[in-house]
């Protein structure tokens, strides 16, 4: 299906440019109202447990309306604790989002969605395509503050009048969808979304990892461009002290996931012959030393990647950067174990086709909040830094 949308009366072309297509990968670290990434699992674990009790009391009374012996009643919910338990963990990130909003009005803490979207659309205002992803909608989508909306419209006020949105939500999550979005200048004239068939058992109900595609006509070319997001590594933060079956879980799901990658694209692609660039967060987990000086502690996860991407479809890896972790760090958005930990982690990838296309001045984007932005509460605009490149559309010289 395709979810592209443009102005009522399109703009006259843009030629292309002559220094390249400014390109920018953003995690823009936007949750759906009411979670915060920083305590994220806090608020799923604690809106599962409220989903199940809220029905567990509901089939206490129902019960005791049919049978009269407590002995019975006892029985009766007994068997229905297994019912009760998966009600809580499919429903706990819904009732997560709404515990958010509790959260928020009882401690004043929260992450400044709305603020930091406007100072986004600020910042990104040179670019020429945006590859966004954690740019989250929620059900239902009548009563959803939609972010995604807001970011569209504070961006067509600098040009960026073609967008490309993720299909609504697919099964098995209730919640969220992908969170992802291709922004562009010029015209967007194809687009798809794919949810990895392998989730992540314990996020499955809350969101769906998956890509976006879009093909964009610059001048004569149809580029295709493709923007992601894949599980999360989960042993090091996000559920440091859960039982490992829990964690190493995750990493299957994301090996799979990264298989998918390479299919989708080869079999997507509009041809061999269209330039290509492929970005987003990989969370490919590129473990840097604490100390600054660059060594890498971990690849597994990127080597995997690589694999796929450069030895199967013969891209080419921009390169490998700190893209989650910031010094001083920040307190709004990163979960407070990886703050503890201070780390200094490679999560985002950008690819191009060198046959097709070249790559220039490759670099990292840190998302510094300015001193009004400060004063509003924030530090960062995202808990990530952005990779960008500027994509030529020729064949890179040998």
């Amino acid at each position: 299906m395709n979810w592209i949308s443009r102005d009522s009366i399109p703009p006259p072309p843009r030629p292309p440019p002559l220094n390249g297509l400014k390109v920018v990968s953003v995690n823009m670290c936007v949750a759906c109202a009411g979670m915060q990434n920083r305590i994220l699992p806090t608020l799923c674990i604690v809106g599962g447990v409220c989903a199940g009790s809220i029905l567990f009391g509901v089939l206490v009374v129902v019960v005791s309306q049919i049978f009269t012996s407590w002995q019975s009643i006892a029985l009766v919910m007994l068997a229905l604790l297994p019912i009760v338990a998966l009600v809580g963990f499919v429903f706990g990130g819904l009732f997560g989002s709404y515990l958010g909003h509790v959260n928020t009005f009882f401690t004043g803490l929260h992450d400044f969605k709305s603020e930091r979207l406007h100072g986004f659309s600020e910042a990104l205002k040179g670019y020429d395509v945006l590859l966004i992803q954690e740019l989250y909608t929620t059900s239902p989508i009548k009563f959803d503050k939609r972010y995604d909306l807001q970011f569209i419209d504070l961006c067509k006020k600098h040009g960026f009048v073609y967008a490309s949105k993720p299909a609504p939500r697919a099964w098995p999550s209730i919640s969220m969808g992908t969170g992802l979005m291709i922004l562009s200048k010029y015209p967007v004239v194809d687009s798809e979304t794919l949810s990895f068939k392998n989730q992540y058992f314990a996020e499955q109900f809350g969101t769906n990892r998956g890509m976006l595609y879009a093909q964009v006509k610059v001048g004569s070319h149809l580029v295709d461009f493709f923007t992601l997001h894949t599980t999360a590594s989960m042993g090091e933060s996000l559920l440091k002290g859960f039982p490992d079956w829990l964690v190493n879980a995750a990493d299957v799901a994301r090996e799979g996931q990264f298989l998918e990658i390479g299919q989708w694209v080869r079999r997507r692609r509009t041809s061999p012959k269209a330039p290509l660039c492929v970005a987003g967060d990989f969370n490919a987990n590129i473990r840097y030393n604490k100390n600054g000086d660059g060594s890498i502690l971990d690849q597994r996860a990127a080597k995997i990647i690589t694999t796929t991407m450069v030895d199967v479809l013969g891209l080419k890896d921009m390169g490998w950067r700190v893209t989650y972790g910031y010094s001083p760090p920040d307190l709004i958005l990163t979960n407070p174990e990886a703050v503890k930990q201070g780390h200094l982690v490679g999560e985002d990838l950008i690819f191009i086709d060198p046959e097709t296309s070249c790559g220039r001045n490759f670099r990292s984007i840190p998302w510094l909040a300015n001193e009004e932005q400060r004063k509003v509460g924030f530090t960062h605009l995202s808990d990530h830094l952005s990779l960008a490149v500027d994509f030529y559309l020729e064949k890179e010289e040998k």
